[in-house]
């Protein structure tokens, strides 16, 4: 359930006001267009409420999104989603710019680039992009690198039976600044460790 501006869904109880946008910024992109903010308030599975941020300019490409909690702060620390079948698929994933996402049972991981921003998704939507990068990986190798194609066609392989429920896995997101999220409607199949707990065992 959400809320844009100037809506109201009658079975959630809105609580939060914001405030009126009077006055649009120049995009940081083009230098020309404005930039236009749609603000949407968001009820996810576990309770939380969180406004997401999406921002678009007028005249060109320049498209950015923003996830904020409206109940209490995104802590730093290790999110580990285990993913038994396909109805696990859906669990949704807010990724900060300095989220790393890593999928074990196919040693691969998603690192957040310069100019990453935030990533709103879920687990179906981490795995196609990570069969995205295997094969773009599998098409630069050179016919030297056969062993190369070998491992990464066995990564694809792998991903694919992940996709298609055919083998259960885990989804780990840390993130060292508290930006990323993990909301799962199951609550056995997720765990979370701050980063202060990880210092200590440290």
């Amino acid at each position: 359930m959400f809320e844009k501006d100037g809506e109201k869904d009658k079975n959630f109880k809105y609580k939060y006001e914001l405030p009126e946008i009077t006055e649009l910024i120049s995009c940081p992109s083009c230098k020309e267009g404005k930039v236009q903010l749609t603000r949407t308030v968001h009820k996810l599975p576990d309770g939380e409420d969180i406004l997401i941020l999406l921002m678009e300019c007028d005249n060109c490409s320049f498209q950015q999104n923003d996830v904020l909690t409206l109940d209490t702060s995104f802590k730093a620390g290790t999110w580990d989603l285990f993913v038994e079948n396909e109805e696990d698929l859906t669990q949704k994933i807010f990724r900060s710019p300095d989220g790393h996402i890593y999928l074990p049972e196919a040693n691969f991981e998603i690192e957040p680039g310069s100019n990453s921003g935030y990533l709103i998704t879920n687990v179906e939507g981490i795995i196609n992009r990570m069969i995205h990068w295997a094969n773009y990986m599998m098409d630069s190798y050179s016919s030297e690198e056969e062993n190369e194609k070998k491992i990464t066609s066995e990564t694809i392989a792998t991903l694919k039976n992940c996709l298609s429920g055919k083998q259960s896995f885990h989804i780990i997101m840390k993130d060292t600044t508290g930006g990323s999220y993990i909301s799962s409607s199951k609550k056995k199949i997720l765990n979370f460790v701050p980063l202060e707990i990880e210092k200590t065992d440290v």
